[in-house]
């Protein structure tokens, strides 16, 4: 079975080196804005048949089907307070009558206004859904703006240390320039993303996808191997000039060279800011053979690329890239036909089959009914799995604390979450063992439209709800990709 569909139109401004940077750190699907059309919805409160999930997950074990209101295949963390009464903050620890949590994000950098502005949609609108239903057991969320504007984060890290309990479901692009201030106030996070080894090898803090320095997702590279054994012989990755894209280039040549099967890459940089004219880079991948080609950077830069293969005549054979580029860019109008063949992973679920994912019916009910003007997209769903996170892990701090919320001991539940799917947003992670995801799945672009290549639903390669999962779908790489010292602080207790 196979799904497509187009996405609507761009409305967003870009700066390409600060959305080079973002995109490093995006593990979900689209850039959708919110006047795309999308399917229809489920209701989020829709109550799926029962589940009968091990402990760890984040579907509660159970014999007969919730009655409560849920988020896509999860109980909702959400309601009213218990018998126990409305929980109370820990002292210090910016308590009130709210639960303050901040949202970062650099929607207000000049060069690229409105930059991951998506994340800080997702959080008002998931505020709004959890509130409906009574908050976090009678205590209300409220979200606070921490606007990092990518070059002001000490300021923004200054603020959530004043005014939140906790920072969820955002993230900067310079993420590391949030220590050690973050580890000073005691900060945590259930980061969105992160982008630096600094900020991903970091302890207080815990992320619904994992993304280590040291170790990354294989899944798409074993199919490449697997589906095109001798197009792989003859690489080349084209990478920003800048020293954070050319470590996520590094850091793919060192997961080809773990995979195995791969040729030799050709590091070929360019300009992080674009190129006025790709022709040259397309030559010199001819003269050289290459058959597979990845590309590191935006998805503006890199449909310019692909138009300038289309003009010279020549596309190497598989031109597979990571998630990023999934995205309304390559199918836009003038985009989709020279984007044609064009490949790219994800691990969330596809906007295009929303009927059959109910984590992403849940997402965009969520978002209409809450936030309709905000901004509908991968990223959206990357900070509510995170803020979905969060919300359970504070559940379950109040069960074990005495109805007293606190940082460290919410972090802690948090990291007892071994498997975990956002309701059905994603396929399966485990934070706890802050391991690379091993499931995903293949996107394509055909006929001016994404389409599900890999693997086919209901396939004996669909092993994991529309996702294949394999034993070798992480693999351990080895190479300097930068500091990790300033983000760990070992006196804390996670």
């Amino acid at each position: 079975m196979t799904h497509s569909s187009k996405f609507g139109p761009l409305n967003f401004g870009r700066s390409l080196a600060a959305i080079t940077l973002v995109a490093l750190a995006t593990v979900g699907c689209s850039n959708r804005t919110a006047d795309n059309s999308a399917p229809t919805a489920a209701p989020a409160t829709a109550a799926p048949a029962a589940t009968d999930a091990p402990a760890g997950t984040d579907a509660p074990v159970t014999t007969d089907a919730p009655t409560g209101p849920m988020f896509g295949t999860m109980a909702s963390p959400c309601g009213p307070a218990t018998d126990a009464g409305v929980p109370t903050i820990a002292d210090g620890q910016n308590g009130g009558d709210t639960i303050k949590l901040g949202t970062a994000n650099d929607h207000g950098y000049e060069g690229a206004p409105g930059l991951t502005i998506e994340m800080l949609d997702a959080a008002k609108a998931f505020a709004g859904w959890c509130n409906a239903q009574g908050g976090i057991r009678g205590l209300p969320l409220e979200v606070v703006d921490l606007d990092g504007k990518l070059f002001a984060v000490p300021p923004a890290m200054e603020r959530a240390c004043s005014e939140v309990f906790a920072m969820a479901g955002g993230g900067w692009v310079f993420d590391d320039q949030m220590y050690p201030r973050f580890h000073e106030c005691g900060m945590i996070s259930f980061s969105g993303y992160a982008v630096t080894a600094t900020a991903s090898m970091a302890n207080g803090k815990i992320q619904p996808i994992p993304n280590p320095a040291n170790e990354k997702p294989a899944q798409w590279l074993n199919w490449a191997k697997a589906t095109y054994p001798e197009s792989i012989k003859k690489v080349a990755i084209l990478y920003g000039d800048f020293l954070t894209t050319k470590s996520v280039a590094d850091q793919l040549g060192a997961t080809m060279k773990a995979v195995g099967g791969f040729g030799e890459p050709v590091y070929i940089p360019y300009n992080p800011a674009g190129e006025a004219n790709w022709t040259p880079f397309v030559q010199q991948m001819k003269s050289k053979g290459i058959t597979y080609m990845t590309f590191v950077g935006s998805d503006g830069s890199f449909v310019l690329l692909y138009k300038a293969m289309r003009e010279v005549g020549y596309v190497p054979e598989v031109v597979l890239n990571d998630a990023n580029f999934y995205t309304e860019v390559m199918t836009a109008p003038g985009n989709g036909e020279s984007s044609e063949g064009f490949l790219a992973r994800t691990m969330y679920a596809p906007f295009e089959e929303a009927d059959l994912f109910p984590g992403m019916a849940s997402y965009l009910d969520m978002m209409a009914t809450y936030n309709p003007e905000g901004r509908v997209a991968g990223l959206g769903l990357q900070a509510t799995s995170a803020l979905l996170m969060f919300a359970t892990a504070a559940n379950s701090c109040l069960d074990v604390n005495n109805n007293i919320l606190e940082r460290e001991c919410v972090l802690a539940e948090g990291m007892k979450i071994t498997s975990w799917t956002g309701g059905g947003l994603h396929s399966e992670t485990n934070p706890a063992a802050k391991t690379a995801p091993k499931c995903g799945a293949i996107m394509g672009v055909k006929g001016g439209m994404w389409t599900r290549i890999y693997p086919e639903i209901g396939s004996a390669d669909d092993n994991g709800g529309g996702w294949h999962c394999d034993d070798k779908g992480a693999v351990e790489i080895v190479g300097d990709f930068g500091d990790v010292t300033s983000g760990v602080d070992p006196t804390r207790p996670n």
